[in-house]
């Protein structure tokens, strides 16, 4: 009878997970400014491990803890045997070589915003009293739209027992000035923001955000012929609102989901001082389901409500909603499905569209390989209106379209649309329109 002789490969095969063995010490090394107090927390999971699978797994952890403290540049991590008089034979010890981030650390790169692109630069100042604290100047011009300046003190107390709520606290100056070339106007705001994120993990993961915000808020116009109702806006305005927002997301990708829930909701109360006073709350909700052969079903919804409050005078031409556009109600130019004055979009008190989606892979996906996954073909139809929640006055488009994956965060659309229901004060897009951002409906 032959012998049965176990090949190479069969031999490799060890199962960490039976290996008994536990960490008696770790050293953090390369802590030239930051405390030892803030990156205790690394060893923690490292001295639960019982077995060289969990020691691997653990040491991972701790590497990835430790670049999310944001203070080093790069994190090394080396496992070797106990040595010493006490060591037991299944001790290890742990090694987390870091390299600090430098006392200035600088960059250059683009932005994609909703329907926009901007160029940003940023100059900070990390880590600066040695728990993770950092000040930063950034700035960002984009050719269409908005322009900003900040000022920005940032704290994580990812250091602390709340770890896992990943708690934040945030003091920003800032100067925005945001151009509205469908209205004719330019609203430039000056001022501050305070803010606290946290997440809460029961009974499902949230992640909450709540800001105070004074500013000065100047609108002035780009024409000469505005209509009144724009014209009335003019001028200087203090306003001091609270906001707050709350993020459900379960879904399994960002730009391209497969599946999940993802629903956001931002709300506004303003009139805590100043002569600008309104509330309002825009939620946007999409559900992707997977289907067949890579196909996927998604419904996307926005609602937008703006309302006023005892305090109000006059409701900011600059809070309120431009219904139509790339982003939302596709087959209609930016603010071109909603209220007109002379010609000119002077945006809505409500707002509400919807979307239902059919995303597809390219055909012959498998030739293109890696590179076919950033792309999805697109079938669509979009609905919305304003003012009301009704039909009577709604809008709505279908088309089909090529959509390209932007880092993980943002995609580009080049759609054909045709426009359905329109009225004669639209101005419909029948043809090819191109929209770029984060988030759609």
């Amino acid at each position: 009878m032959p012998r049965h002789t176990r090949t190479v490969k069969e031999q490799a095969k060890v199962d960490l997970s039976k290996i008994p063995a536990h960490v008696e010490r770790v050293n953090v090394s390369g802590l030239l400014r930051t405390h030892n107090d803030y990156v205790m927390k690394a060893a923690e999971g490292l001295f639960k491990a019982r077995n060289f699978q969990d020691v691997m797994i653990e040491s991972m952890n701790a590497k990835s803890y430790l670049h999310e403290l944001g203070i080093f540049k790069d994190v090394q991590v080396r496992i070797d045997v106990s040595k010493g008089e006490n060591a037991s034979p299944n001790g290890y010890e742990i090694t987390l070589k870091g390299q600090e981030l430098s006392r200035l650390v600088g960059s250059v790169g683009t932005e994609v915003g909703q329907n926009e692109g901007s160029l940003r630069t940023e100059l900070s100042i990390p880590n600066i009293l040695g728990r993770g604290e950092s000040i930063s100047l950034q700035g960002s011009y984009a050719t269409t739209r908005a322009n900003e300046l900040q000022l920005k003190f940032w704290k994580s107390f990812f250091h602390t027992r709340f770890v896992e709520n990943r708690p934040e606290v945030s003091f920003s100056i800032f100067r925005h000035v945001d151009r509205m070339d469908v209205s004719s106007f330019q609203n430039a705001k000056s001022g501050f923001v305070a803010d606290f994120s946290v997440n809460t993990l029961l009974p499902f993961e949230l992640t909450h955000s709540i800001q105070y915000e004074a500013s000065r808020r100047d609108l002035s116009l780009l024409l000469k012929q505005v209509p009144f109702a724009i014209r009335e806006q003019c001028g200087p305005k203090l306003a001091s609102l609270l906001r707050y927002s709350v993020i459900y997301d379960q879904r399994d990708n960002p730009v391209f989901p497969t599946q999940g829930l993802m629903v956001k909701s931002v709300n506004e109360y303003c009139g805590l001082g100043g002569n600008v006073a309104y509330m309002s709350n825009t939620t946007h909700a999409e559900i992707s389901i997977p289907l067949v052969a890579g196909l996927v079903a998604q419904i996307c919804g926005r609602v937008g409500i703006i309302k006023e409050t005892k305090n109000t005078t006059l409701l900011p031409i600059s809070n309120l909603y431009y219904c139509g556009g790339p982003l939302t109600l596709r087959g209609f130019k930016y603010g071109g499905a909603g209220p007109m004055v002379e010609g000119t979009s002077i945006g809505a008190q409500t707002h509400w569209a919807t979307g239902f989606h059919l995303w597809g892979p390219l055909p012959f996906n498998h030739v293109f390989k890696g590179l076919a996954n950033n792309f999805r073909t697109h079938l669509f139809y979009n609905c919305g209106g304003f003012n009301s929640f009704s039909t009577e006055n709604m809008r709505s488009a279908l088309g089909v379209g090529l959509a390209f994956k932007l880092a993980e965060r943002a995609r580009i659309e080049m759609n054909y649309c045709i426009p359905v229901r329109k009225y004669a004060t639209d101005k419909p897009v029948n043809g090819f329109q191109f929209g770029i951002g984060y988030e759609f409906v």
